[in-house]
């Protein structure tokens, strides 16, 4: 998401090049399907690539994020 978010729109591919220790591509593209499927991001076609682009603003996906987070391991408590 950060690299969506820094660059406004992106390609697995770009999405890819920019990653430290990168996965596969089809990891990617198929984290991108995820996202997208979750409605963090929307996509369209270029040819014969998907362009990437965020459906929230940062503080909203990092807000979602940390609430997962608590509920997911602290159940919905922080202490």
């Amino acid at each position: 998401m950060d690299i969506v978010f820094e660059s406004g729109s992106a390609t697995a591919a770009e999405v890819l090049d920019r990653l430290p220790d990168p996965p596969s591509y089809s990891a990617v593209r198929a984290l991108l399907r995820t996202l997208v499927e979750k409605g963090h991001l929307t996509h369209r076609q270029e040819g014969m690539k998907y362009v990437y682009l965020p459906t929230v603003a940062p503080v909203e996906a990092k807000q979602s994020a940390l609430r997962h987070l608590l509920q997911t391991f602290f159940h919905n408590c922080p202490m």
